[in-house]
C-alpha cells in the first residue's frame, strides 16, 4: 500500500516550487538556511538529504520529503489497521481508500510540514497499540516518546495528540509505577527527539541568505520556536484574516472526509465499541482535541481569500487519527455481508474488499487532472516576471507568501537579481532580526534614521532615505506616508514608486505596460488551482490592465480603455472589477 501511495504521489508531485510555504521549505533545504519560525529543522535536513539524489531537478527531490512522507504514512496506518482487525485484506483496502481521500492526496505533493507529521504521528499511534497490546514490551512506550519528540522538532500540532496520549500511559499506569526506570527512558526519548533544533544555531552561524530569526543565541531560538513574531497563542496574526465562526469551521473539517471515508468511520466506531473499547476511547479524545477543539482554537476566518486553503492542512491530523477506523468499518461491512450471504465470508471479503477499492480507483480518475502539481510553474514564472519588472539596484516593497517566499527561492537558490533588494513590510516595522539581516545584505540600503522607534517605519521613510535608488511595491498600497509626496506609478506586476513632481504621461504609461505584459507568462486560468494562493497570482497579472484601461477611460479614451478591460478579463475571467468596468463602457 506505500509503494501504491508511493508511485501515485510521485507521479503527480512539484516538479518546481508552487504557492505557499514550499519555495521557503525548498530554498531552506537547498542551501541549509532556516525556514519560517519555528524553523522546522527536521524537514530541512531531511530535504537537503534528499537533494542529493541524482533525480529530477532540484525543487522535486526536496518535494518528495511530502511524497515519500504520506506514502510511508500510508504503510503504517496499514500496519496498525491490520493490528486492529486481523483481516489484511480489509487493512490493505481501507488504506488504500485513505490514501486516495484528495485532501491526503493534495498536501503530499510538495515540500511540506504536514506529510513528515502525518507519518510520524502514524507512528506514534503504531507504537501506543503495539504497546497496549503487550505492556510489559516497554520499548514500544520508548520508540512512541522519541517519534513524538521527532514531531515537535517538525510541526508542533503533534501536541494535540497529547491528552489520548495520557490516557493510554494512565490506563497502563501500574506497569510505569512497577518499573520507573521506563519514564526516565521516555524522557529522554523525547528530549532526543527535539536535538534537529541543534540545526538551527548551526545553520544560522554561516548567515545564509535565508536565516529566519537570526538565532545567534538560546533566548532567540526560544523565539523563533515559539513564533513569538507571529504570536505563539494564535493561529492568524493578521487581523484582516482572523475570526469566522466555530461551526463553519467545524463543517470545513467534516466536509474534508469523503462519504465512502465516513461511512466506514462510523462503521468502524461501532466494531470498536463492540471488541475494542480502550483503542475508540483514545481515538475519541485524540479526535475531539486535533479536530473540534483545535477548530475552536483556529482563528481563521473562511469567509476570507484563501482562509480554508490555509486551514484545510490542519485537518489531516484528524484524518490519520480516524484512519484505523476505516479498516475496523470495512471488516465490520464483510462479517455483516459474510453471516447474510448463501456463499459466505469469502464472498462478501472479496465483494466489499473490490466495492473500497472501487471508490479509492474512482476518486483518482475524479480528482487526478485537479490535483496534478507536476506541470506546475505558476510560482516560479510568476517570481521570475516580478523580478524582470524592476530596475537594476531596485528596492522591492512587499509582502504575503505568494511573493516573499518565490522571491526569496530565486534569489537564495538560483541567485536571480541579486542587484535587487526585497524589504519584506511584513516584517520590517517588527522584528531587530531582520533588519539587521538587511543591512549586512545590502550596507547600503537605509530603512530609517539610526535609533528611530521600528514602529514609526514608514514607506516615505524607505524612500526619502534611498532616493538614488529605484522603488517599487507590490500588491497595494502599504501605507498612506506617501500621499502627497509619492504617487505609484503601474508598471506591470509591480507598481514604481515616483515623487510627485515627475510629470505623469499617459501614453507612455499605457505603451510600459503594453511592452512588460507581452513579455510576462501570465498562467492560463484553467490552469489555477482553485481557492489558493494562485488566484491571487492570477489576478495579480489582470490589475495592471484594469489600472491602465481606468486611466485611460478617465482621460476620456473609452476606446482604448475598452481594449485594456478586455484584456484584465482575458487573463483573469473572475475578475469582477474589470467585467463590470468593461460593461460600463459597452452600455
Amino acid at each position: 500500500m506505500a509503494a501504491v501511495a508511493f508511485v501515485l504521489y510521485a507521479l503527480t508531485a512539484a516538479r518546481d516550487i508552487v504557492v505557499g510555504d514550499t519555495p521557503d521549505f525548498v530554498a531552506a533545504a537547498l542551501t541549509l538556511g532556516v525556514a519560517h519560525a519555528p524553523g522546522y529543522p527536521l524537514l530541512t535536513m531531511i530535504g537537503h538529504a534528499l537533494s542529493w539524489l541524482p533525480i529530477g531537478p532540484a525543487p522535486f527531490r526536496v518535494n518528495l520529503v511530502a511524497v515519500l512522507s504520506d506514502a510511508a504514512a500510508v504503510g503504517v496506518i496499514c500496519l496498525t489497521m491490520t493490528r486492529l482487525t486481523t483481516n489484511r485484506l480489509a487493512a490493505g483496502a481501507a488504506a488504500l481508500l485513505v490514501a486516495t481521500v484528495p485532501l491526503v492526496w493534495r498536501w503530499s505533493l510538495e515540500a511540506e510540514a504536514f506529510p513528515l507529521n502525518n507519518l510520524i504521528a502514524s507512528v506514534v499511534i503504531y507504537a501506543l497499540v503495539r504497546w497496549e497490546e503487550a505492556p510489559a514490551r516497554t520499548a514500544w512506550l520508548v520508540a512512541g516518546a522519541f517519534a513524538a519528540g521527532l514531531a515537535l522538532s517538525n510541526h508542533m500540532t503533534i501536541v494535540l495528540l497529547g491528552p489520548a496520549i495520557l490516557l493510554v500511559v494512565w490506563r497502563q499506569r501500574a506497569v510505569l509505577f512497577a518499573r520507573p526506570i521506563v519514564i526516565a527512558f521516555c524522557l529522554a526519548a523525547v528530549v532526543a527527539g527535539l536535538l534537529p533544533y541543534l540545526y538551527i544555531p548551526w545553520a544560522a552561524s554561516s548567515h545564509p541568505l535565508l536565516d529566519t530569526g537570526g538565532v545567534s543565541s538560546l533566548r532567540s531560538l526560544m523565539a523563533l520556536v515559539t513564533r513569538a513574531d507571529y504570536g505563539s497563542s494564535q493561529l492568524v496574526a493578521e487581523a484582516a484574516n482572523a475570526g469566522g465562526t466555530f461551526g463553519s469551521r467545524l463543517a470545513a473539517l467534516f466536509a474534508s472526509f469523503t462519504i465512502p471515508e465516513g461511512l466506514l468511520i462510523v462503521l468502524g466506531a461501532i466494531a470498536a465499541w463492540r471488541a475494542r473499547r480502550a483503542y475508540l476511547a483514545f481515538v475519541a479524545v485524540a479526535f475531539a482535541v486535533a479536530g473540534p477543539a483545535f477548530m475552536a482554537y483556529a482563528n481563521l476566518d473562511l469567509s476570507q481569500p484563501y482562509g480554508l486553503w490555509v486551514l484545510q492542512r490542519f485537518f489531516l491530523l484528524s484524518h490519520v487519527i480516524l484512519a484505523p477506523l476505516v479498516a475496523l468499518g470495512v471488516a465490520l461491512a464483510i462479517d455483516s455481508a459474510g453471516a447474510r450471504l448463501a456463499a459466505g465470508s469469502r464472498a462478501a471479503t472479496l465483494g466489499i474488499g473490490a466495492a473500497v477499492v472501487a471508490a479509492a480507483v474512482a476518486s483518482v480518475a475524479t480528482h487526478y487532472r485537479a490535483l496534478d502539481q507536476s506541470s506546475n510553474h505558476v510560482a516560479r514564472t510568476y517570481a521570475e516576471d516580478i523580478l524582470n519588472s524592476l530596475a537594476p539596484r531596485a528596492i522591492l516593497l512587499g509582502s504575503g507568501d505568494d511573493v516573499v517566499f518565490t522571491v526569496t527561492y530565486l534569489q537564495a537558490v538560483e541567485h536571480v537579481r541579486m542587484d535587487v533588494t526585497p524589504v519584506w513590510t511584513s516584517a520590517f516595522r517588527g522584528p531587530a532580526w531582520y533588519r539587521a539581516a538587511l543591512r549586512a545584505r545590502d550596507p547600503e540600503l537605509v530603512l530609517a534614521p539610526e535609533g528611530a522607534d521600528p514602529s514609526a517605519f514608514s514607506v516615505k521613510a524607505i524612500a526619502d532615505a534611498n532616493r538614488s535608488r529605484p522603488i517599487a511595491f507590490i500588491g497595494p498600497a502599504l501605507d498612506d506616508s506617501v500621499n502627497g509626496s509619492y504617487i505609484g506609478l503601474p508598471h506591470g506586476l509591480v507598481t514604481k514608486l515616483e515623487p510627485v513632481t515627475e510629470p505623469v504621461y499617459l501614453d507612455e504609461l499605457a505603451r510600459d505596460n503594453e511592452q512588460l505584459l507581452a513579455k510576462y507568462r501570465a498562467p492560463a486560468a484553467a490552469s489555477i488551482k482553485p481557492g489558493t494562493f494562485e488566484t491571487g497570482v492570477l489576478r495579480r497579472y489582470a490589475i495592471p490592465a484594469l489600472v491602465v484601461g481606468v486611466q485611460l477611460e478617465r482621460a476620456g479614451n473609452t476606446a482604448a480603455a475598452r481594449s485594456w478591460y478586455e484584456r484584465a478579463v482575458a487573463i483573469d475571467p473572475s475578475f469582477a472589477d474589470a467585467a463590470n468596468a468593461l460593461g460600463r463602457i459597452r452600455h
